[in-house]
């Protein structure tokens, strides 16, 4: 059989981001006890004013006359979380861990950059910027460059999807994977091994290319001996039938599975609404939460050394446009979740709808960094790590004790 690094990706059915990712320390058993971080990252700005409506706040009324998610106690109204603020109805999966303390919520938070690009917004806050000079690698990705010894497997960083989001971008592999039964060579049961070797010499140098590629096969045996497809589901779990709450029970069989998982990201999109956004955000609300909450129940007390946490890439005008939506906006809102989350919580310095109190041409305010949620994580995760590292270009950080 003829082998060439341009059909490597199809027979191996893994995505570029694997194989072309740098090398990684490949010595170690796979098996770990070390905390895991989850970055689930709503694409296309999420709508923190309708996910959690600020019923409280009069203006909120004032400037949404006909999206403004009603009162609690109203059809369809908010549930209500501190007698200011509420979740979404479509967010009533969560409602039971935001009551236990295990789920806090940050509003009015997102980075302090003022662009309205999707994709130039996501890149950064993907890197942990505010700028687009700086690192190329995302900032989870430097926090397990500063964790990498030689305890850290092949799967350290997974990515869940196509390639590997900038999130985990770092000095090592990253793998990337839709589903776990597609992660295998694509040949014939009879021909893998054979597959296999010629695959190891034809990538026998020491470029990224055939580094990753070695660390994509190593990844490969390492899953095929785990065997994740032995762990479904546990404690009563049930996911949403959609590609994100498989994607999250993807996550659960791998952890389970302990093949050495340290940090995961994985992507919920759909959230740009411009128009008819209650429908969107009915359809997209559910997903979100009930894989959330299936995830909590999957994991029992593995969630002890779990944390979970969303974000966007800037929120919605603060105001509704004539099409019964809204255009983008800058603050948002961000989730918290796991056996470490000082939770039953709203942490946010609400800066107000007045027209005065609104940033720009009239979004809410950013009154929370993103990266102090983040900071704290990492700093309550990962003690004397220097924040100046995670994140290179602010000196701010104000920790809220969101973490324990």
């Amino acid at each position: 059989m003829k082998l060439s690094r341009r059909n490597f990706l199809k027979i191996t059915g893994l995505g570029s981001a694997s194989a072309l990712a740098p090398r990684l320390l490949l010595a170690a058993d796979a098996s770990d006890s070390a905390d895991d971080i989850i970055s689930v990252f709503l694409r296309g700005a999420a709508d923190g004013l309708n996910i959690i409506p600020p019923h409280g706040d009069s203006d909120y009324y004032r400037l949404r006359p006909g999206l403004a998610i009603a009162p609690p106690g109203n059809e369809q109204g908010a549930l209500d979380l501190d007698g200011f603020f509420g979740f979404h109805p479509g967010m009533v999966a969560l409602l039971p861990l935001y009551q236990s303390g295990e789920l806090a919520v940050i509003h009015a938070c997102g980075s302090p950059s003022p662009s309205h690009s999707h994709f130039e917004a996501q890149d950064l806050m993907e890197r942990g910027l505010t700028g687009n000079s700086g690192s190329f690698s995302g900032w989870l990705g430097r926090y397990l460059d500063y964790r990498m010894d030689d305890s850290f497997s092949v799967f350290h960083a997974l990515g869940m999807g196509n390639a590997a989001p900038r999130t985990l971008a770092h000095d090592a592999s990253t793998i990337a994977m839709n589903r776990i039964e597609d992660f295998s060579l694509l040949v014939p049961e009879a021909q893998k091994a054979e597959t296999e070797a010629l695959l190891q010499a034809l990538y026998a140098g020491d470029s990224p290319l055939e580094n990753g590629a070695r660390d994509t096969l190593a990844a490969v045996d390492t899953l095929a001996a785990a065997d994740p497809a032995q762990y479904p589901p546990q404690n009563g779990a049930t996911y949403p039938d959609t590609g994100f709450g498989a994607q999250l029970q993807a996550v659960g069989q791998l952890i389970r599975a302990d093949v050495g998982v340290r940090a995961t990201a994985l992507s919920l999109g759909g959230w740009d609404t411009h128009q008819g956004e209650s429908a969107t955000l009915d359809n997209l609300l559910p997903e979100l939460a009930q894989s959330l909450a299936a995830f909590h129940t999957d994991m029992g007390t593995e969630m002890d050394r779990i944390t979970l946490v969303t974000m966007t890439e800037f929120g919605r005008r603060a105001y509704e446009n004539g099409s019964a939506g809204t255009d983008h906006g800058h603050a948002s809102f961000m989730l918290t979740l796991g056996g470490n989350v000082n939770g039953g919580r709203v942490y946010h310095d609400w800066p107000g709808l007045r027209d005065q109190d609104l940033y720009g041409k009239g979004d809410l305010q950013v009154s929370t960094d993103y990266r102090n949620v983040l900071g704290e994580l990492i700093d309550k995760r990962t003690p004397g790590m220097p924040m100046e590292l995670l994140f290179p270009d602010f000196d701010q950080l104000q920790f809220a004790g969101i973490y324990t």
